[in-house]
């Protein structure tokens, strides 16, 4: 095993490295955030200067990148936020539940104190709550939605034949510029409305423009001028479920 760190003196407190041989032709550098890990990958068969030599040239890449992400706000995982210890993040703010045993149909709702209403009767199971969570989430969204279409479509001047919700693991939303079919991820729920809006004029721009060209840069800038701001917000909130 080689002493990596001795290749990478100034290595950020808190970094590790893993170094992984593999039938692979190349070396590759992997950065891992959230374990704070560069995962090498290397030839079986490199030799011992081959791989030194290769680490010590992407040295000051690596630690500019870890640097970068240490300095960093840790990502938000609205997963992890969504009802913890009694609350559940809606449209950005994280609002306290209060649950209620009844007799009476189950439901959620949301008051005007922003308090999140849930009542259940006895004996509700932990899979019938998460569906009735989901459902009354995927309404909020479906909402908002809705009201964003009313604004948006006529101002672009397009309509999609539909739109629907979906988890994502990777993307914010997707567009299906033939089928002309809208997803969008159910986590944008947690998020700021603003968010949401700026998602729902990328995938409606597609239908204008469906690659990422010049032209669709310059239809966000038309409708949207600060969509830059908010999908940098967006990049730097994690996703994995």
């Amino acid at each position: 095993m080689h002493d990596i760190n001795r290749l990478l003196p100034a290595t950020p407190k808190g970094w590790q490295y893993e170094l992984v041989y593999k039938n692979i032709r190349h070396i590759y550098f992997r950065i891992y955030p959230d374990k704070r890990t560069v995962r090498i990958s290397a030839p079986a068969r490199i030799s011992s200067k081959a791989l030194e030599g290769a680490i010590q040239a992407k040295s000051a890449w690596l630690i500019n990148r870890m640097n970068a992400l240490s300095n960093a706000p840790a990502p938000f995982n609205p997963l992890s936020a969504i009802k913890d210890s009694g609350s559940c993040m809606i449209w950005g703010r994280q609002l306290p539940v209060i649950r209620g045993t009844f007799n009476s149909r189950p439901g959620i709702c949301l008051t005007t104190e922003s308090e999140i209403i849930i009542r259940v009767p006895s004996g509700f199971d932990a899979i019938k709550e998460e569906n009735l969570w989901n459902q009354w989430l995927r309404s909020l969204l479906n909402e908002r939605i809705q009201t964003l279409l009313e604004r948006w479509q006529p101002a672009m001047g397009v309509a999609p034949v539909e739109f629907r919700l979906k988890k994502m693991k990777t993307r914010w939303g997707s567009c299906n510029t033939l089928a002309r079919r809208i997803w969008l991820n159910t986590v944008l729920v947690h998020l700021e409305p603003c968010l949401l809006e700026c998602v729902v004029v990328h995938e409606l721009a597609h239908l204008l423009e469906p690659g990422h060209t010049q032209r669709f840069y310059q239809i966000m800038e038309t409708y949207l001028p600060d969509w830059k701001a908010k999908e940098s917000l967006l990049n730097k909130i994690e996703l994995r479920q």
